[in-house]
């Protein structure tokens, strides 16, 4: 599964790129905050190259909904809004419902039985998906194993983006935020069962109504 996960996040490394991973990193783990400016010049201090690269990484984290560059003021963290959050979930509902019907129809049966075993290893240590850290890594990976079943790179890509956004927000915002990890396990192991069937209509219900149950319990605990 380890495997599998990191082949689905391979990115050429330059060093644009190598900036843009690291500052995305820089973000996801709470460096700098909602609406704080960042300082270009000691971007290029601290990473010891030119200011092309930076630009570069600062540009691509603009489209992808991170940051914002103002024309002569610099570049700042984008403000957070619980607005912006839900409806990013409400793109990926769409999308993830669409993956998982794919995945019922172009699936092996090695790839849903990894997947059924990765289920089953994560329910043996349920308390550790009380820990933020762990409880994104285990849904994260989770739902990129069905992308990668779904076989449609197009949509593997705009989830890829989506859900990059969905964890910058949510990690930088959750820290009181709780969750039934028994209800995710059992939407989860539903998910599972409709995919093995090959019932496409089903999957894609489930999936919906998966993330559509999530977007309601973080509605009541965001702030």
């Amino acid at each position: 599964m380890e495997e599998l996960y990191r082949s689905f996040q391979k990115a050429p490394v330059m060093k644009s790129i190598q900036v843009y991973e690291q500052l995305k990193n820089g973000l996801y783990s709470g460096h700098w905050k909602f609406g704080e400016k960042i300082l270009v010049n000691e971007l290029i201090e601290q990473f010891n190259v030119s200011r092309r690269p930076i630009m570069d990484a600062l540009k691509m984290l603009q489209t992808e909904g991170f940051i914002e560059i103002i024309p002569q003021s610099g570049c700042k963290i984008v403000d957070y809004s619980k607005e912006a959050v839900l409806d990013q979930l409400l793109l990926s509902s769409a999308l993830e419902a669409l993956g998982a019907e794919l995945a019922a129809k172009n699936h092996t049966d090695v790839e849903i039985n990894s997947l059924y075993n990765y289920q089953e290893a994560s329910k043996k240590d349920l308390e550790k998906l009380n820990d933020k850290t762990s409880y994104f890594k285990y849904n994260r990976e989770f739902h990129a194993y069905i992308m990668l079943m779904a076989r449609s790179e197009r949509v593997k890509q705009h989830c890829i983006q989506l859900w990059d956004l969905n964890d910058f927000y949510l990690l930088n915002s959750m820290d009181n935020v709780k969750f039934n990890t028994d209800e995710l396990i059992l939407e989860h192991d539903q998910i599972i069962a409709a995919i093995k069937e090959r019932d496409g209509i089903k999957a894609k219900k489930i999936m919906e109504e998966h993330i559509r149950a999530y977007m309601e319990r973080l509605n009541e605990q965001l702030p």
